[in-house]
């Protein structure tokens, strides 16, 4: 047991002393830790203040700095010790008992070993000062290396050298160097993650965008949520003044006005009033025919009203015609596209209840609008009814050139005198046989080809003689085949209107569509 004490007592020793010694190896190691990292922090300061500067002049991305710098940090240290002595006379500071303490005393020599003899001591002020001296400039000199984009020009090379010389204070006595290198840079979307400052940057605002995006979205859905709730506002509140269909139209269907005449054509009765019309008396008299609102539409602002309501919904739409005149309502129907003339039909097929201020102000906003129509295909064809049949290809032709859609319907409408090559060989020979030999010859000089050799072909060989026969003669005055051409087509419209013959325009139609014509053809133009 005594053993075990001695040696734990002897390790407790042991580590007392490493103690200390550990102490001091530390503080030697922080001591020369301390240089080296003044150094790199005062390089680095340099690099950030060079850096900042180029990116002003260059850019950002466009120049990387560094600097190596050779410093001294050597530190000599100087200790004054001064003493004064006081006089030999002076014994008023004596005392009686002064200097009996061996250790105190001076001592001069020994008479032998633990003996010595003691000597009178005079008393003694001693003072220290310690000083430190550095060196001048703790710099001895720099190194500094730029590395720029090789994009950058001479000038802007030369600029940012003599910027960065003067920036750090480069002294070529001193021996500093400034060393350009013109080298390509990486993408910035490549080293822009390697760069905290950079990488907080793009966190910052990607985070800022993300609550902005989120914040749209949020703004959005709510705008498309409030126009969603008006809309079926406005589509219920249309329900009830304009379409309220409270039955399917049949007989005793829920909702029918029970006994509800219908309109000639198979048109349905719109009941002014609601339910309650009813549930009237029977006392009352019901509406007769003569107070039933119709809308002031002519037959020439047809065009303008199915501009104007073509493409609305086919319930709306429907009970405007409801209220049209007959001919103006076969009109409008006709003028509609196949599809959406169906659709309408099938909603005037079924009873609906519409109050009687909204007939009368559909009424209203209709007539004041058609009365400020202008323009359309209408106009502009009985403008070209005024030409002459030339006149009338050279406004064609221009049109095509400067608004196809507009030509294409006018050409729908204006029968040329080419046009008659689409006629059957049965009512091409009717024309044929109403138009003079002469005239003919005449139009014969100023004609396509193929419908030359057509309109031979329903000649007689006699007839055809006769023909050729007076072509030989010259041709004739651009008036008059002019003239002629435009009354072989005033003969074909003619036989037109008479049903002898059907309309050659129709005809084109048929064999550009590979189909039939559709019905109720538009009129042709007069010529």
């Amino acid at each position: 047991m005594k053993r075990y004490a001695n040696l734990v007592l002897r390790a407790l020793r042991r580590t007392a002393l490493c103690l200390p010694a550990l102490a001091l190896l530390a503080a030697g190691v922080r001591a020369q830790t301390i240089p080296l990292e003044d150094k790199a922090k005062f390089e680095k300061s340099l690099e950030q203040k060079a850096e900042d500067v180029l990116m002003k002049l260059l850019g950002p991305g466009q120049a990387k700095v560094v600097v190596q710098a050779s410093m001294d940090f050597t530190r000599t240290e100087k200790l004054d010790v001064s003493a004064d002595q006081a006089p030999a006379g002076d014994d008023k500071n004596k005392f009686q008992w002064k200097d009996l303490n061996p250790e105190t005393q001076a001592v001069a020599d020994y008479v032998m070993p633990g003996f010595p003899i003691f000597s009178a001591a005079q008393s003694e002020n001693r003072s220290y000062q310690r000083s430190f001296m550095f060196p001048t400039s703790f710099v001895k000199r720099m190194s500094v290396t730029i590395v720029l984009n090789k994009d950058l020009t001479d000038a802007e090379v030369q600029n940012a050298r003599s910027v960065i010389s003067d920036v750090l204070r480069l002294d070529q006595v001193r021996g500093d160097e400034l060393t350009v290198v013109k080298a390509p840079f990486a993408p910035l979307w490549k080293t822009i993650w390697y760069t905290p400052e950079a990488v907080n940057l793009v966190f910052k605002y990607g985070v800022l965008s993300l609550m902005g995006i989120i914040a749209m979205i949020v703004v959005a859905i709510g705008f498309l949520k409030l126009a969603g709730a008006m809309n079926t506002m406005a589509k219920a509140q249309q329900s009830h003044q304009i379409t309220m269909d409270l039955g399917k139209g049949a007989a005793g269907a829920p909702g029918a006005a029970p006994g509800a005449p219908a309109l000639p054509g198979g048109l349905p009765q719109l009941s002014f009033g609601g339910p309650e019309s009813a549930e009237r008396p029977e006392a009352e008299e019901a509406p007769s025919s003569g107070d039933e609102v119709v809308f002031a539409v002519r037959a020439e602002q047809v065009p303008f009203l199915v501009q104007l309501i073509g493409r609305e919904d086919p319930n709306n739409v429907a009970l405007v015609v409801s209220h049209l005149r007959p001919e103006v309502r076969g009109e409008f129907l006709r003028a509609l596209p196949p599809d959406v003339m169906t659709e309408v039909m099938g909603s005037m097929s079924r009873v609906r209840f519409v109050e009687a201020d909204t007939v009368t102000a559909i009424k209203d906003e209709l007539e004041r609008r058609l009365a400020g129509a202008e323009g359309g295909a209408g106009k502009l064809l009985e403008i070209l009814n005024t030409m002459d049949l030339r006149s009338k290809r050279g406004m064609l032709e221009g049109l095509r050139l400067s608004n196809p859609s507009v030509a294409a319907e006018l050409r729908a409408k204006i029968l040329l005198l080419e046009d008659l090559g689409s006629l059957a060989d049965r009512e091409l020979s009717l024309v044929v046989s109403a138009v003079k030999t002469e005239d003919w010859a005449a139009a014969f000089h100023e004609m396509p080809d193929d419908l030359k050799a057509k309109i031979s072909a329903q000649m007689a060989d006699k007839t055809r003689a006769m023909l050729e026969q007076s072509m030989k003669y010259g041709k004739p005055s651009r008036e008059k085949i002019d003239r002629v051409q435009e009354d072989i087509v005033g003969v074909a419209l003619k036989l037109v209107r008479e049903g002898r013959i059907s309309n050659p325009l129709e005809n084109a139609q048929a064999l550009l569509s590979g189909g039939e014509a559709p019905a109720g053809q538009q009129p042709l133009a007069e010529v």
